[in-house]
């Protein structure tokens, strides 16, 4: 799929200066020539031969970046919906078992897919659902047909030796070395997928003694890996043992990691996060649902960003989870007076749309190395935008008004019109762009030639799904409980029974 040169006409650009305050340009063209934006002005000239699009009534955004999310579990939606933490591990990570490297595929391509849909352009895809290197190719294979932009965040499934109706069981064998080595071997070789694409690493063993870990990220850093990215999530049952001072104190705590959730931390912790400024990524959907606390978005000298997490558990919009971290940053703020039989007599604004705003955009993207190309609309970057409707039922009237408060509090999915990614449109005029066929598993990219509509890739994915909900029709989700319990040396003892 080839990119001619294309110029967005008349829209409101959502432009951030270089303080990252955003000024919405009205009537403004954007032109774009291969993968970049060129030129950002009033009338401009399209050049011979280029597409030109009208975006009078349009909002013209930069994609949003998404920090934390397990693009393979697709086919899991609809199982953990109501899942607290702890019965999220059978339900909505275990069943990795079942996936053959084809199903990984097609929860891989469908989860791309869901998440362009919904605007999002950029993806940190913690990996932890790939058992072997054929599974880790398919998920490749198939982030470089969606056309999404990403770090493929290699990491370890949790294997399994066996898991029937009377019993699970872990497997003895370790995934590291042999997982590490792979991410080497792919990080030589990155960025895939025409350019979209890069290898990160996905590090939750911090069990390990200190020598070990300390190795591991020595050897991916010295070998290119993109960025480090790890679960910290502390709770009376899977205890409460600070990953965060542990990095501090290994002298690994540094910028190109992206921590995720940091949810029930200490003040000294997150006085670690303030003074070193590392990313973390807050997803306040599955963090309220799932029942570890009070995100971290919005937390001062925090350097917060956004995360879906488990697209097979709630919404893959980045514009929801930004608008729940503002409701629940405020409802924090309010509950103590509530709770003493008062109430506030002023709110005064805290700016928390637009602060939400820079987080799904170039704050998510400097959270990944990816500034200095993603992240806004400025020329000289790779054009990664995304169209809304500004005259649609939900936008009227504040569209005119506050363009970004309209984006971030107002819009739904069926105001994204378009997406575009690397200056190819991914979505169009309300539609997923047809996606090239796999062929046998070519990891830099698709073969260009046959494509897939969304309705043809639906039916490849359902098939899957069937196949695994079969297969979890013969085992026992309690003797999984048991086993997650086991392995992580939960407290039963704070384990209470919600009315």
């Amino acid at each position: 799929m080839t990119s001619k040169a294309t110029l967005l006409r008349k829209g409101t650009v959502l432009y951030h200066d270089d303080d990252d305050k955003v000024t919405p340009l009205k009537n403004t063209d954007i032109l774009i020539e291969g993968d970049s934006i060129t030129k950002i002005g009033v009338n401009l000239e399209a050049p011979s031969g280029a597409e030109i699009v009208d975006c009078t009534d349009k909002i013209i955004s930069p994609g949003f970046i998404d920090t934390h999310h397990h693009l393979w579990q697709t086919q899991l939606k609809g199982c953990h919906s109501e899942d607290s933490l702890l019965d999220y591990f059978p339900h909505g990570l275990l069943p990795s078992h079942f996936y053959d490297p084809e199903d990984t595929y097609w929860g891989q391509l469908t989860g791309a897919l869901e998440a362009i849909n919904s605007g999002t352009t950029f993806v940190l895809d913690h990996a932890h659902g790939c058992k072997t290197k054929e599974h880790v190719r398919q998920a490749l294979s198939a982030c470089s047909a969606s056309g999404i932009r990403a770090v493929f965040a290699y990491a370890t499934a949790l294997r399994l030796e066996k898991w029937d109706t009377e019993c699970c069981v872990p497997s003895q064998e370790s995934q590291l070395e042999e997982s590490i080595q792979d991410a080497i071997e792919l990080a030589a070789g990155h960025p895939l997928g025409e350019g979209r694409i890069q290898i990160g690493y996905g590090f939750d063993a911090y069990y390990l003694p200190k020598e070990v870990v300390i190795s591991v990220f020595t050897r991916l850093r010295a070998a290119g890996v993109k960025l480090i990215t790890s679960h910290v999530v502390k709770s009376a049952l899977f205890g409460s043992n600070s990953i965060i001072t542990t990095l501090s104190n290994y002298g690994l705590l540094t910028p190109d990691l992206v921590l995720s959730h940091c949810i029930t931390i200490s003040e000294p912790e997150k006085q670690l996060l303030r003074n070193t400024q590392v990313p973390v990524s807050a997803t306040p959907e599955t963090e309220s649902r799932m029942a570890m606390g009070w995100p971290l978005s919005f937390a001062a000298g925090i350097n917060y960003t956004f995360g879906v997490d488990c697209h097979s558990s709630n919404s893959a919009s980045l514009i929801q989870m930004c608008r729940l971290g503002i409701s629940m940053a405020r409802q924090e703020r309010f509950l103590p007076l509530i709770s003493d039989g008062k109430f506030p007599s002023r709110v005064p604004p805290s700016g928390a749309v637009a602060e939400g705003f820079r987080a799904m955009t170039i704050g998510g993207a400097r959270a990944v190395g990816l500034g200095e190309q993603i992240g806004s609309l400025r020329e000289g970057k790779r054009a990664d935008l995304v169209v809304f409707d500004a005259a649609s039922v939900n936008m009227a009237g504040v569209a005119e008004f506050d363009p970004v408060v309209a984006v971030v509090n107002h819009s739904e999915g069926a105001d994204i019109l378009s997406v575009m990614i690397d200056g190819k449109w991914r979505k169009r005029d309300g539609k997923l762009v047809p996606v090239p066929v796999p062929g046998p598993v070519q990891v830099p990219g698709q073969v260009e030639g046959q494509s897939q509509t969304w309705e043809q890739v639906r039916e490849e994915f359902l098939e899957s799904q069937r196949k695994i909900r079969r297969l979890e029709q013969g085992v026992s989700m309690e003797r999984a409980r048991e086993m997650v319990m086991q392995i992580f040396h939960a407290d039963q003892s704070v384990l209470v029974d919600v009315v």
